[in-house]
């Protein structure tokens, strides 16, 4: 899910999960580290950089469930490309809103946003970023303590690493959703990867029913 969402907001209540489901597969959809019902650390040292990469990886071993594949959105794409980079284990991924500059290792212009607005809410001002990102946490059962520590524990994947990958990739983004650059584009730097687009904006994108029919043929393939 993304970030300051969780998986309630992008994958249940759009009906994502729930066709997923209807198709024959099992979803595991957790809320990430900071977000929604999941813990948020308040020591510093309990967000290390891939944390939340690195919990999803410690969930799939502690469920043994084999083969798999990951499905990610946004944050959870980004987050999806460093699970498959340090365990190589997933069958397929799914990088659903995101595009080519989330493989710009030293992209930090849309963290730097989201953390001004975070401090300015914590500092109390009335302004609309820190207001929308207030608005944000009450929806999803976020904190602004939690958030500020899911953006220190980020890391994008180069595009020399995203170079080796060798798994089928299904890259999803909606046709007006250029938040992380352009899907086409990341697709072509991921060998074999393949890029489909959808309707809507970055936020909206999920509550198209392409999602889920894209994502369901695609895992179809697999079988």
């Amino acid at each position: 899910h993304g970030f300051t969402a969780n998986a309630d907001l992008n994958w249940v209540r759009p009906g994502v999960a729930q066709k997923i489901a209807d198709a024959g597969y099992r979803v595991i959809a957790p809320d990430m580290r900071g977000h929604g019902a999941s813990p948020v650390p308040d020591d510093p040292a309990s967000w290390p950089r891939d944390a939340i990469a690195r919990d999803q990886i410690a969930l799939m071993k502690h469920l043994g469930t084999e083969p798999y594949a990951v499905v990610g959105y946004s944050m959870g794409a980004i987050s999806a490309l460093r699970y498959e980079l340090l365990s190589r284990s997933s069958g397929r991924l799914v990088l659903g809103g995101v595009g080519d500059s989330v493989a710009d290792e030293s992209n930090s212009s849309r963290n730097d946003g989201f953390r001004a607005a975070i401090e300015a809410a914590m500092r109390g001002e009335d302004t609309p970023a820190a207001k929308a990102i207030l608005a944000r946490a009450k929806a999803s059962g976020g904190t602004l303590e939690g958030y500020l520590g899911a953006l220190s524990a980020r890391i994008y994947t180069g595009r020399d690493l995203l170079e080796t990958f060798d798994l089928p990739v299904l890259v999803i983004t909606g046709d007006q959703d250029t938040d992380n650059g352009s899907g086409a584009a990341l697709a072509e730097i991921i060998p074999g990867a393949r890029y489909k687009q959808i309707t809507g904006t970055h936020v909206s994108a999920v509550g198209d029913p392409a999602l889920p029919e894209a994502i369901i043929a695609f895992l179809n393939e697999g079988r």
